[in-house]
């Protein structure tokens, strides 16, 4: 998973840089074999929940102070009981299930049911036949025909999957490059916890370290971290003690999701994740889930991770574009009710007291674009779930050499590439990848195609209207640079991405020891590393922080800080400016209290703590 409309050409000159296809596009020659009748398959049932509504409305009162809910957080059990299938109907689908020998067993909060069993037995179960697919350059395994149950037994289902799986999930993390993204090693000090590329430089900029008074540091708090990719703990503990960082001992575990042995593609970010959430709330413990780099392993982590209920906070630095989604559910490999899936999730995190972040993405508001997508505007999913804080990026003051001159980031903005493009249009790139990947650098952001306006963002000043600088021409696949950007402005509906951004550029960004995949602690290297999915974890740990601070969980964090960002005492800084402060489309709007590049803006936490504690 990876985080990600029509525009006029403003003058004939324009750089042309990339013709793009469109996921799920038809190849020349697609191949089909029957799938080994003995192949273990992993099919998920998705179960009806009894009111989605009225699960999505306790999400509401458990944060609101009026309501005589509030912070009546419910354990997973009662999430079963009050809004989960009833046991009834569970033990009728494991009935049913063991007729065809195929083990069968519920997440706490009877949302999800994983099916266990060859591909024959899984073929008889659910009436279909599996294939191994080969098109357009990708394998993957496919269902022909539609699964399904009993009729008395589908009633209570939402969706079954993973009959289909297409390996999608990428993650939303870069390291400090010379042009191009390579890795960067920088030289170890002696002591690196003061310099400007250590965590402490996130505690100081956004006043988190009052909060560390009376060993309030994440005490007695764990954070969660969903990963498709394994990682060795020990380069996390390394990182602690090199940064001079007194972390809890054994601190960290790992929940393998459906006994997945893991991946190391991807390993960098899963390792960037733990260090720098352990980095800001050091005496927080760490639980990873690590699953398949497919929907299935997303709605299993988040269903295992829910339901255990032992985390308070959960980060999500994985996703797919909206459109990638769009373009899977076409093909027939991801179910068309995923994002219901997903927000179902979501929302009994929410009644359950647990405070879920996820980064919006690192391709500006093309998201998508680096994978190869089609260019479009687009935000990245879980991003745009109402039910999850959405952390977008900014770039700190820095001066660059751009074509010959000195350029200053005198103050911070939006992270985007955009002041750097005359150095990119005299660069040789050497692959199509890289250029996409110089040139679509930035924070995520802009409007969902999924999911509506969320109550706490209707009516909110900037939420729902737009500027927009435009940079780029879109037209039949390809997209083009503009010799002269064109100033545009709209309306727009849909649940708005981010909600509130913190520094997430790697040019100005965070250290980070990672060791090779295949042996731990050896050939270390240290990097500067950034991206929104260093800022999604760092803003969970400050939420473990802030709440070991206070009695109880902070919960669903959106109804509360877009309360706390109407107040005269806002914690939050505005980044409005029109100009200079783009994600690759979308700006400030002056005097807007939300913004699509930055959503609420920076965040104080000593500020935001104090709202938190003042809610009654």
């Amino acid at each position: 998973m990876k985080k990600r409309t029509g525009v006029k050409v403003a003058t004939a000159a324009f750089l042309t840089l990339i013709a793009l296809t469109g996921s799920g596009t038809a190849s020349a020659k697609t191949t089909y074999k029957a799938v080994s009748a003995s192949k273990n398959q992993l099919v998920d049932i998705v179960l009806k929940p009894r009111s989605q509504s009225a699960m999505g409305s306790y999400a509401y009162q458990v944060v609101t102070p009026s309501s005589k809910n509030y912070h009546k957080y419910l354990t997973s059990k009662q999430v079963s009981s009050k809004y989960g299938q009833t046991t009834a109907k569970v033990n009728a689908l494991k009935k049913y299930l063991k007729k065809y020998h195929l083990k069968a067993g519920v997440y706490s909060g009877n949302m999800v049911m994983v099916v266990k069993g060859s591909t024959k037995n899984v073929e008889k179960a659910f009436k279909v036949k599996l294939y191994n697919v080969k098109s357009n350059g990708n394998s993957y395994q496919k269902a022909k025909g539609t699964p399904k149950l009993p009729t008395s037994l589908q009633k209570s289902t939402m969706a079954i999957f993973g009959l289909s799986n297409y390996n999608s999930m990428s993650e939303n993390g870069k390291i400090q490059t010379k042009g191009q993204y390579q890795p960067q090693v920088i030289h170890k000090r002696a002591s690196i916890i003061t310099n400007s590329d250590s965590p402490q430089k996130f505690i100081a900029k956004y006043n988190l370290g009052s909060l560390y008074s009376n060993g309030n540091e994440g005490n007695n708090r764990t954070m969660g971290i969903i990963t498709f990719a394994n990682f060795h703990p020990s380069d996390a503990t390394k990182y602690w003690r090199s940064e001079n960082i007194s972390a809890k001992k054994n601190r960290i575990s790992v929940y393998r999701t459906n006994g997945y042995k893991g991946s190391w593609y991807g390993y960098d970010e899963s390792t960037m994740d733990v260090e720098q959430a352990g980095a800001i709330a050091p005496k927080a413990n760490i639980r990873a889930y690590v699953g398949r780099s497919d929907v299935t392993g997303m709605v299993n982590s988040v269903a295992a991770a829910v339901g255990e209920n032992k985390v308070d906070t959960l980060s999500i630095s994985w996703g797919q574009s909206e459109q990638q989604v769009a373009a899977e559910i076409k093909l027939g490999t991801t179910p068309k009710q995923y994002n219901q899936i997903m927000n179902l999730l979501y929302a009994q995190a929410a009644v359950q007291g647990i405070s879920v972040f996820t980064a919006s993405g690192d391709s500006g508001a093309y998201d998508g674009i680096q994978e190869g997508q089609s260019p479009a505007l687009n935000v990245d999913m879980p991003a745009s779930s109402p039910f999850v804080t959405a952390v977008g990026g900014t770039t700190l003051p820095k001066s660059y050499q751009v074509d010959g001159k000195t350029v200053k980031i005198t103050k911070e903005r939006a992270w985007s590439s955009d002041f750097l493009y005359p150095n990119y249009k005299k660069q040789e790139f050497f692959s199509k990848s890289a250029k996409l990947a110089s040139y679509f650098t930035g924070t995520g952001g802009g409007f969902s195609r999924y999911n509506k306006t969320p109550k706490y963002q209707r009516g909110f000043s900037g939420v729902g209207t737009y500027d927009a600088t435009q940079l780029w021409q879109i037209k039949s696949g390809s997209i083009n640079l503009l010799k002269k950007a064109k100033k545009v402005s709209g309306n727009k509906t849909g649940r708005n991405v981010p909600d509130l951004s913190v520094n997430a550029d790697p040019n100005t960004g965070y250290s980070t020891y990672i060791s090779s995949a295949s042996r731990a602690g050896k050939n270390g290297q240290w990097y500067i590393a950034g991206g929104t999915s260093i800022a999604a974890p760092q803003v969970a740990a400050a939420s473990a922080v802030m709440s070991s601070n206070t009695k109880s969980r902070l919960g669903f964090w959106n109804p509360q800080i877009y309360r706390f960002a109407k107040t005269s005492s806002s914690p939050f800084t505005v980044l409005d400016s029109r100009t200079n402060n783009s994600n690759l489309y979308y700006t400030g709007q002056p005097g807007k209290k939300y913004n699509q590049a930055t959503g609420l803006g920076t965040v104080d936490f000593t500020k935001l703590l104090a709202k938190f504690k003042s809610q009654k």
